[in-house]
């Protein structure tokens, strides 16, 4: 079965096969589309991103199998290999602990195992699924660094193709809104929601209000990507970078955050909010203080004319708004978060009784990211992926300061918002991050600190050279 999502992208894939750039750039809009499927086999479903990332690959097989080589390979292999590690040793687990541990541990399945309660652990059709999914994901991330290596690449275009998918986000939330409210106009849910192996929770309520889950399952997941927008145009904003259309994204991407009246997405922003102090400390940037004071000013006076303009002509908003502030307020008390935690709490059970080893990936699905690593990759894939952490963010900060303001610098401190904006939501509220435009935006930060990398060797080669008459 060919769903409208397939007839739109699959043709796009084929056709821009021989141009890898445009590939990952479809990646990366494609990314905001997890509801849908391209292609649907019984209950498989093929995830729009694995479109245009599966021809992104066979073009790059193909011009390895070919003798292709790309500047700075070295570099990427360096800061890659810890991720790569992880990914090799997650798959191994996979198929080893739930033969070492089978029948000696509950774990709570992955879904197209799930049959509501928690069972013994064993072997699963789920290990095999999230393995090929985290194989092609690590294997995306580290083709995309390769190739976006290239000089003649122009990297600043894969940011621009991840402004357009913000505001293409706002856009559908915003849809999706007038949709449920006015019913004009009508909401495309079999272009959005035509993945038979997800639940799309999109008929939820805050009180009078709709709860906007727009293109994604379930509004939380929405609110999760719309985090990593508002925490990247607003640290681009407050570092000084001049990117088209940034500023009112912002307000924008607030608005579609408020509509989806997300618990996680709330907490997220509240945390990354308490973070900026630290983040000016350790960037070493006193000039951050003024500005984040600048544009605290102009928030208030925006929010304060839109309140005023609310409670004048639509007055109900406001008793809307306090349903929705009194049940985040009493979030803990719900069900729905007595499940989560009861979930994480299984999680850490599975990591405890497996001695820190895990259950294997794909064995257990917990309600947050960190209790989810533990309990699948334990305590050897929680430091492979926390020596990755590090390293990129070692290489980041030297990348920043050897090329101030460059186009590789947007990349890498724009992405880099981006992914810890989704990181800080999904240890709110979801079990991993498997989404190929995730992996991708790392590999286009990897690949731009590896340019700089190159660049700095090539101006010391140069310099090394002795002047002649």
């Amino acid at each position: 079965m060919l769903p409208l999502m397939g007839v739109i992208l699959l043709p796009l894939s084929i056709f821009f096969w021989g141009k890898p750039e445009r590939l990952l750039q479809m990646v990366i809009v494609a990314g905001i589309f997890p509801a849908a499927a391209v292609l649907s086999l019984g209950g498989i479903c093929l995830q729009p991103t694995l479109a245009p990332g599966l021809s992104f690959l066979s073009y790059i097989m193909l011009q390895k199998i070919l003798g292709a080589r790309y500047p700075a390979q070295q570099d990427v292999r360096t800061l890659c290999s810890a991720m790569v590690f992880n990914g090799v040793w997650a798959v191994f687990a996979s198929q080893a602990m739930p033969r070492i541990f089978h029948n000696k541990v509950l774990v709570w399945p992955q879904k197209v195992d799930a049959a509501g309660t928690q069972s013994l652990l064993a072997p699963s059709f789920g290990n095999i699924t999230q393995d090929a999914y985290l194989i092609v994901n690590v294997i995306l991330m580290v083709f995309a660094a390769q190739y976006v290596t290239r000089s003649q690449i122009k990297i600043a275009s894969f940011f621009n193709a991840f402004m357009l998918t913000c505001w293409l986000l706002v856009g559908i939330c915003v849809w999706q809104f007038l949709a449920r409210t006015i019913h004009v106009p009508p909401f495309p849910r079999e272009l959005f929601y035509s993945n038979t192996g997800w639940a799309v929770l999109d008929g939820q309520t805050a009180g009078p209000l709709p709860r906007i889950n727009a293109s994604f399952t379930e509004p939380s997941a929405c609110a999760s990507y719309l985090c990593g927008v508002v925490f990247t145009c607003l640290w681009l904003t407050l570092k000084g970078y001049k990117v088209k259309g940034m500023r009112p994204l912002i307000w924008a991407s607030t608005l579609a955050l408020c509509l989806t009246t997300s618990t996680t997405g709330f907490a997220s922003v509240a945390i990354g909010l308490m973070l900026l102090p630290f983040l000016v400390v350790v960037t070493g940037s006193a000039r951050l203080l003024g500005r984040i004071g600048q544009l605290a000013m102009i928030g208030g006076v925006i929010l304060g004319m839109m309140m005023v303009t609310v409670v004048t002509f639509v007055p109900s908003v406001v008793t809307a708004a306090q349903t929705v502030a009194e049940s985040t307020a009493d979030k803990k008390q719900s069900a729905s978060y007595k499940e989560r935690s009861q979930a994480d709490a299984d999680a850490m059970t599975v990591f405890r009784e497996t001695y820190g080893l895990g259950a294997g990936w794909g064995s257990n699905r917990s309600s947050s990211l960190a209790a989810g690593l533990l309990a699948s990759v334990g305590v050897i894939g929680v430091i492979a992926l926390l020596v990755f952490d590090w390293k990129l963010v070692m290489a980041a900060g030297a990348a920043l300061r050897a090329q101030p303001h460059s186009d590789e610098s947007l990349v890498i401190e724009g992405f880099l918002a981006s992914i810890f904006g989704r990181v800080v939501a999904a240890m709110l509220s979801a079990p991993t991050i498997g989404m190929p435009d995730f992996y991708v935006m790392i590999g286009i930060v990897i690949g731009a600190i590896a340019r700089v990398r190159l660049a700095q060797r090539v101006d010391k080669r140069l310099l090394a050279i002795p002047a002649t008459r």
